[in-house]
């Protein structure tokens, strides 16, 4: 059965020991950046979804897919709630140092490009794609391996942006540009993923899990696909 799991934030002086040039923007920028409001508000994004996770019970949960794991930041709170964590992105190098370093032994990276790589079906009792989805143009490509990978009635948790009015503010106020590849805004990702035959169970808004003008949209979703 999915353990207890536990909140844990990786050292920011490890994060920043480990950033490449190609995740300065990610690692550095936002997980490390120097401003204390905007460095806290990503991180308790992520201890929402940690919250969110936590909050939904229902069947076996021993493996987890971190879909687009990136630097691995979540990692160090994914093994604590499952058995074993698969992570898979297409550059992996501070994955592995973060790994080596905290000794994640349950985690098990996966370098490659998404749209080339398969899975066996069904390998996965829950799937995190934590800032992921919007990132792909054509959202058919990574939500239909998802859906392939997934057990029925396994959970899928997703993290997406609003790009609503206080978010493209907020970016005025700390001098951020919109990355060239959010393709989607979170509506749209939700959209295709009930098109899709998943079923939203829970849902959370970041900040301060209020409904009006929230800036992300942390989500569950159930798996209704059985073929």
């Amino acid at each position: 059965m999915r353990r207890e799991m536990q909140y844990v934030r990786p050292p920011i002086e490890l994060l920043r020991k480990v950033a490449t040039e190609r995740s300065s923007d990610i690692a550095l920028d936002v997980y490390c950046a120097s401003n204390f409001l905007f460095r806290e508000f990503f991180w308790l994004r992520l201890w929402m979804l940690s919250l969110l996770i936590r909050r939904q019970s229902g069947g076996p949960c021993d493996v987890c897919l971190d879909f687009g794991g990136g630097s691995g930041v979540f990692a160090p709170t994914l093994v604590t709630g499952f058995r074993h964590v698969r992570s898979i992105d297409q550059n992996t190098r501070e994955a592995e140092a973060v790994k080596s370093a905290l000794a994640l032994d349950t985690l098990s990276l996966v370098s490659t490009d998404i749209a080339a790589f398969e899975f066996a079906p069904r390998s996965f009792d829950a799937v995190v794609a934590a800032d992921v989805l919007e990132h792909f143009r054509d959202l058919e490509l990574p939500v239909s391996r998802i859906r392939r990978w997934l057990k029925p009635g396994g959970y899928l948790y997703t993290s997406l942006p609003t790009e609503n009015l206080a978010y493209r503010l907020l970016r005025l106020v700390f001098g951020k540009k919109k990355p060239e590849d959010h393709y989607h805004d979170a509506a749209t990702v939700e959209a295709f993923l009930r098109r899709s035959g998943f079923r939203k169970v829970r849902g959370l808004y970041h900040p301060l899990f209020v409904p009006v003008f929230p800036l992300f949209r942390i989500s569950a979703w159930e798996n209704c696909n059985d073929d």
